[in-house]
């Protein structure tokens, strides 16, 4: 029994395409795994009001979330201002607060910071800043 002409030369054909397409995946594979990393950032929402853990003592907490926004893991330190002369830290009695694991990326954490009042008698939001380490 012989095989026709036309049947070898459409499956050499059929294989040479599926070699090309093979090559193309792996060169597109090569090159995504030599480009660099993105920088990390970490993204802040906006802080909002909330009800302070029982034994905290301060007359306000505010709570932010904290989302990296990298494409590998890092830690992050954060830092919280406060405003109108008010007193602001994060639970740990700091106005710093360093993860201590790394966030991963799409990881989000979620701060408390409390506020004593300020000159004005009122416990004003405060600001964060966050960077990766």
């Amino acid at each position: 029994m012989t095989s026709r002409p036309g049947t070898r030369t459409r499956t050499s054909t059929v294989l040479s395409i599926l070699l090309l397409v093979a090559i193309g995946a792996a060169a597109i594979l090569i090159a995504l795994q030599l480009r660099p990393d993105a920088p990390i950032r970490f993204g802040l929402g906006d802080p909002t009001g909330t009800d302070c853990p029982e034994g905290v003592g301060a007359p306000a907490c505010f709570r932010v979330i904290v989302t990296n926004l990298g494409n590998r893991p890092s830690q992050v330190r954060c830092q919280v201002f406060a405003s109108a002369g008010a007193d602001a830290a994060f639970l740990n009695e700091s106005n710093v607060y360093t993860s201590a694991v790394p966030v991963g990326p799409g990881g989000v954490l979620e701060l408390i910071a409390k506020v004593s009042a300020g000159s004005a008698g009122t416990a004003p939001s405060p600001t964060f800043s966050c960077a990766a380490l």
